[in-house]
């Protein structure tokens, strides 16, 4: 293949890519917690080439919104919570967590949260949680989140991946990232009864739809003008012959 066609191609094939990324970003623009995806470089684009299924995520924080709720929980800074799956251990902004049969503190899905020591068994009634994810028993104040002076029962695990750090995306809000993780070192402030919002705006994401768009049938138009130009010197040869 001519240089020129691969080249148009390849760009072609990757607008095709960041069309799908936008799509996603839109479709999850009101989804609690949700990080944006965002064109890769480097080894992330080279895997992306190869057909590996990770993205680069736009880690940068998104709006906080209160719902009142006690076990919902947002994170106002760098970090993810862990939490179990059947595929493993994955990561998630989403903290729109409740409690199940058996107890524990768990995501929509009923997927277990980690704890820094473990799965978290949550006592009968409110709880309380403080700025570093510590968990009380509460016992009064206003919204049942005021903490008593007893010793947490447990505090939620948050860590923290390099800014960009290639992931995979599992559905639910959740994600997992390749590689070693490291636990937040206390620029992130935990805020009981509230959620986070996406970090993607449909405005902006409309804007680099219709950027895309328009490259993609710019570089169509290269192919196309390259495809019909190598059709006539060809037959020009043969009409030389």
């Amino acid at each position: 293949m001519h240089p020129v066609l691969a080249l148009t191609l390849q760009a072609m094939q990757s607008d095709m890519s960041r069309m799908d990324r936008v799509a996603m970003n839109l479709a999850n623009s009101q989804t609690p917690g949700y990080k944006r995806e965002v064109a890769a470089g480097g080894f992330a684009q080279l895997l992306e080439a190869q057909g590996a299924a990770l993205v680069h995520i736009d880690q940068r924080q998104g709006t906080m919104k209160p719902t009142g709720q006690g076990l919902d929980v947002a994170l106002s800074g760098p970090g993810w919570f862990e939490v179990a799956t059947d595929q493993g251990i994955a990561y998630t902004r989403m903290g729109s967590f409740r409690r199940d049969s058996q107890g524990r503190l768990v995501t929509e899905q009923g997927h277990p949260v980690a704890g820094t020591a473990g799965e978290i068994r949550l006592p009968e009634g409110p709880v309380s949680i403080d700025a570093a994810g510590r968990i009380f028993e509460a016992v009064g104040g206003e919204g049942g989140f005021a903490k008593s002076r007893a010793e947490p029962v447990a505090q939620l695990k948050v860590v923290v991946f390099e800014e960009k750090a290639p992931a995979q995306r599992l559905g639910n809000g959740l994600v997992v990232f390749p590689g070693a993780t490291a636990a937040a070192d206390g620029r992130t402030e935990i805020r009981q009864g509230h959620l986070e919002n996406a970090n993607a705006s449909s405005m902006q994401e409309m804007v680099q739809l219709m950027q895309t768009v328009r490259h993609f049938e710019s570089m169509q138009k290269v192919a196309l003008g390259y495809d019909e130009m190598l059709g006539n010197a060809i037959r020009k040869l043969g009409e030389g012959q």
